[in-house]
């Protein structure tokens, strides 16, 4: 396994251990080289009920209470943020893997020496609390609602009883549908 590999699934284990700790429910890294039913492996996905599926989209594998969330992992030696004021390819196929059509996506990245950040939709910025007043919008004709970075730092702690409203009303929306 390539070194940079094992920082990636290092890194997702620390992630899915601090959402553990801040949800105290279990939350762990999704088995298997990259999402388990993403990208590449999408042909998993028909082996698997749709619970099984919603459990395991993404780097994270979320407890149920969760299941309408989803998280994305990256880790990166250096990252220009000022290569945000053009295009870049790079961050916005990270943001093409985050995203979801039935869940409520988020990309964590982590730099080197430079901190951990969250990416989600600009179109729900509204609905969170900001432990810090700063954050980059981020604007693409490739992205349809434009994307939000901020600092990671206290973010779920913050948010932590939005998240599981929201994931709550997005179950109930989506038990509607299918009754």
């Amino acid at each position: 396994m390539s070194r940079q590999k094992q920082k990636g699934n290092a890194f997702e284990r620390v992630t899915a251990e601090h959402l553990t700790k801040v949800f105290d429910l279990k939350f762990f890294r999704t088995p298997g080289s990259g999402a388990y039913v993403g990208g590449r492996n999408f042909y998993r996905a028909a082996e698997l009920t749709n619970s099984q599926q919603l459990l395991l989209e993404g780097d994270i594998v979320v407890p149920e209470e969760l299941s309408y969330l989803k998280f994305e992992c990256k880790t990166l030696k250096k990252f220009s943020f000022s290569s945000l004021l053009e295009h870049n390819a790079i961050f916005e196929s990270w943001v093409e893997q985050a995203k979801s059509e039935v869940k409520l996506w988020f990309l964590i990245f982590k730099i080197n020496n430079r901190g951990t950040f969250i990416v989600y939709e600009k179109n729900l910025y509204d609905n969170f609390d900001h432990p810090f007043d700063n954050y980059v919008a981020y604007n693409s004709d490739a992205l349809e609602h434009g994307v939000v970075i901020e600092r990671i730092d206290e973010w779920f702690e913050t948010n932590k009883e939005t998240l599981l409203k929201i994931s709550k009303r997005l179950d109930e929306e989506f038990s509607n549908t299918n009754t």
